[in-house]
C-alpha cells in the first residue's frame, strides 16, 4: 500500500488531493499545511510519495525537497505547483524533485497523472 505524505498552505486544496487519493482504498494520505510539519513527519515514517506545494510561507516546497534529499530521503516527490515558468520547472528538478505537475488545468487530468505516478511506485514497492 503506498504511503502518501501531501504537502500544502492552503487547507481546501489539502482536503481535494486527499479526498481525491482516497477513493483508492490501496493508497494511505497524511496531510502537512507546512514544510516544517512535513520534515518532522518524516522522520517518524517513510513515505512512497511526498506531493508538496512551492510557494508557501517560510519554507518552501523547493526548501523541502533540497532538505529531504539532504538527510537522505528516497521517496519520489512531486512538486505539484500553480507556477509553470520553464526556469520554475527546471530548478524543481535540479534541486531533487522527481516530476513537476502544473496545477491549474483539468484537475482529473492532473489526478489521473498523480495516481499513474503512484502507481508506478507501488509497482516497485510490491
Amino acid at each position: 500500500m503506498p504511503h502518501i505524505l501531501l504537502v500544502d498552505d492552503d487547507p481546501d486544496i489539502l482536503d481535494i488531493i486527499r479526498l481525491d487519493l482516497e477513493d483508492d482504498p490501496a493508497i494511505a494520505v497524511d496531510i502537512s499545511g507546512t514544510a516544517a510539519k512535513a520534515i518532522e513527519k518524516t522522520q517518524g515514517r517513510r513515505y512512497d510519495v511526498i506531493i508538496t506545494d512551492w510557494r508557501m510561507p517560510g519554507m518552501t516546497g523547493i526548501d523541502l525537497v533540497r532538505k529531504l534529499r539532504k538527510d537522505g530521503c528516497t521517496s519520489l516527490i512531486i512538486l505539484y505547483s500553480g507556477y509553470n515558468m520553464s526556469t520554475d520547472i527546471r530548478t524543481a528538478l535540479d534541486c531533487g524533485a522527481d516530476h513537476y505537475l502544473h496545477r491549474g488545468g483539468d484537475p482529473e487530468k492532473e489526478f489521473a497523472e498523480i495516481h499513474r505516478l503512484i502507481n508506478t511506485v507501488g509497482k516497485k514497492t510490491i
